[in-house]
């Protein structure tokens, strides 16, 4: 089991790698009593009163309502208990001036449906939508116990470590809702909460497009809406929001990647990752990767990120990369040098080996000995040189299976002196 680098407590099972739950709960809530609305973004202006809890106790008796616990741009949550149940479930209660705009009723309908199609442990459930005779729309939905990814961000960037933890499971929480035709379209930290468990989920699939036609012809973004968050919107997504796919999300997600890594966002021109924290050098290449600006340049699908990342976190190629060579240099070139495996800190997964005598799975030199080996002797499965002896040789005088020289032995012989079972 492994032990919290930082309170040194032991891992509760279940727990990803590397992420403490109660470290990050207690990181997210040192916070004022002015922020303690975790679930969604503070809107930029508030449209709406929110509702009286015996109000709605009145228009929703199945429910026994409980404190406002969070509020943004699409409406207000609740703590609540369904009463037959004896479940704990958050009320998700719909803006009154957003309800009666004809066009978000339907925007409504159409997050209900998409909702009901997800049942995934990484997304937020919802267990029951409509609307009161008082006119609320609503939603009743699984209630988290733990805090939202801003919270935790409040207090700057995470350690690589726990944010390898989280991304690979809103990678699991994306790939699903995309198989099943929907994109979230506003993945941002305060949609990303953290459960008492270490567990993430994803929150508010309200600006989801179903990518089927029916959904697409309905044209829901006629008002000149932009569905998202600014400074994590894809460049598509800003330019024609009816029109982006599920790359959209992967860039979302590596803006939020970005800022858990260096507690910036990556706006105009900015640095690599590894330029304001220390981390493995590969992860420069998957961030910028996600933040491509053309969707075709990116990872195609959220799954494609999680092996990516998988691959780092996997301890034995850090065991196996070698890398040494002489501080002797003839004619400019180390007298030995050896290359194998991959090299973190410059992000290479493969070894180049260059000196008078070169062994590496990419050799050059003076006698080169590798996968791939140039030089003037050279002895490797693909070997370029004066003297190539390898199973594919090309040189002055080549031996190999396929050999192409002036003085060439093989099976498969070229050259102005060829010898082999096949002369040309």
């Amino acid at each position: 089991m492994n032990s919290c680098t930082e309170c040194g407590s032991m891992m509760p099972e279940g727990a990803p790698h590397g992420l403490c739950p109660r470290c990050l709960l207690q990181a997210g809530l040192h916070r004022t009593t002015d922020e303690q609305l975790t679930w969604e973004e503070a809107p930029s202006r508030q449209k709406s009163a929110a509702p009286d809890s015996n109000d709605l106790a009145k228009q929703l008796p199945q429910l026994e309502i409980g404190e406002l616990i969070g509020q943004g741009g699409m409406g207000f949550v609740y703590k609540a208990r369904q009463r037959h149940l004896d479940r704990e479930v958050a009320l998700k209660i719909l803006h009154s001036d957003l309800q009666q705009d004809p066009a978000f009723a339907k925007r409504f309908e159409r997050e209900a449906k998409a909702l009901a199609k997800l049942n995934h442990p990484n997304i937020v459930s919802v267990f029951d939508s409509g609307h009161t005779q008082a006119g609320n729309y609503y939603f009743v939905m699984e209630f988290v116990d733990g805090v939202n990814l801003r919270d935790v961000l409040r207090g700057g960037h995470l350690d690589p470590e726990k944010a390898l933890a989280i991304v690979p499971q809103v990678c699991d929480a994306l790939q699903y809702a995309h198989e099943q035709g929907i994109v979230h379209r506003d993945i941002k930290p305060e949609n990303i909460l953290l459960d008492s468990r270490g567990q993430v989920k994803i929150a508010d699939f309200g600006l989801a497009k179903l990518l089927d036609p029916s959904a697409q012809n309905e044209n829901l973004s006629h008002l000149g809406q932009r569905m998202g968050t600014a400074h994590y919107m894809a460049p598509e997504q800003a330019q024609a929001a009816a029109n982006v796919d599920h790359r959209a999300d992967i860039y979302s997600l590596g803006v939020v990647f970005y800022e858990m890594l260096t507690g910036a966002l990556p706006i105009g021109r900015f640095s690599p990752p590894s330029k304001s924290v220390k981390l493995d050098g590969r992860l420069d290449k998957v961030v910028l990767k996600t933040l491509e600006s053309r969707p075709e340049q990116r990872y195609q699908h959220a799954s494609d990120l999680k092996t990516e990342i998988q691959f780092i976190l996997t301890p034995w190629p850090r065991r196996s990369g070698v890398r040494a060579c002489s501080s002797t240099k003839i004619l400019g070139m180390p007298l030995w040098s050896i290359a194998y495996g991959p090299d973190f800190e410059k992000g290479e997964l493969r070894g180049h080996a260059h000196g008078i005598f070169a062994l590496g799975e990419f050799a050059t030199g003076g006698v080169a000995v590798g996968v791939v080996a140039v030089g003037v002797v050279t002895l490797a499965p693909v070997s370029i040189g004066v003297i190539a002896l390898g199973a594919v040789a090309l040189g002055g005088v080549a031996m190999g299976a396929v050999s192409i020289g002036v003085l060439s032995f093989g099976a498969v012989a070229l050259g102005v002196f060829a010898h082999g079972l096949e002369k040309f």
